[in-house]
């Protein structure tokens, strides 16, 4: 079941034009630094890769690399989803490949069905608006229109797990490895590795055990 947040009006919002709703962001993970996320986009075409969702003096953004699929779908839709998902190897599997489609469900708004996954604690539907598009990469501002709690992921109360933020960063690691190839990023993974199986659980060992097979190691 899908609890949906009410809108209020937020009147420092000056760009966001008519789209002056927003929501509190904080009740959904979303805080003031980068918050790890899985971004989903694609109306038609669902994709979903981890990215760092931005927020500074209560500005949230996002920076996207050139190349990408979300990249390319926040261009044509102007769109995007944040899911906040606490499973280590949903983390890992996004990164390196395409989610199934039966792990995507879908929700309106401003007659649109966007796709959120189904893991997701919670989501936020994100407009992107003053679209800043480089060589290299993609900076748009964020104006969230509707968010949702997702009650059946919430019975576990997630609690800071150095195991799971361990993953975080072996796999942030491990798209540097294959893109440079330099033996610096495979020493930074066994770093993680190390400290996944001593602090994290089942699903974390699993998550690098995945990572692992994914490098060739």
């Amino acid at each position: 079941m899908t609890e949906l947040s009410p809108e209020y009006t937020n009147p420092e919002c000056s760009a966001c034009g008519n789209e002056s709703s927003t929501i509190d962001l904080p009740s959904f993970g979303i805080r003031e630094g980068i918050s790890e996320t899985i971004v989903s986009t694609g109306l038609e075409h669902p994709n979903a890769a981890p990215i760092g969702i931005i927020m500074k003096g209560g500005r949230p953004f996002v920076r996207l690399f050139k190349g990408s699929h979300t990249w390319a779908n926040v261009l044509k839709e102007k769109y995007l989803v944040v899911n906040i998902v606490y499973n280590p190897l949903l983390f890992v599997r996004s990164t390196f490949s395409d989610l199934e489609l039966s792990e995507f469900d879908y929700v309106p708004a401003q007659g649109l069905n966007f796709p959120i996954l189904k893991e997701a604690v919670a989501w936020v539907i994100f407009e992107c608006i003053n679209i800043k598009n480089t060589d290299q990469a993609l900076v748009t501002d964020l104006v969230p229109i509707e968010a949702g709690l997702t009650e059946e992921n919430r019975k576990d109360l997630p609690v800071p797990n150095r195991g799971f933020n361990a993953v975080l960063e072996a796999t942030v690691h491990a798209t540097r490895y294959q893109l440079s190839g330099e033996e610096k990023y495979l020493e930074l993974i066994r770093h993680y590795e190390t400290l996944a199986s001593k602090c994290g659980g089942e699903n974390e060992k699993k998550a690098m055990k995945l990572l692992y097979e994914i490098l060739g190691l």
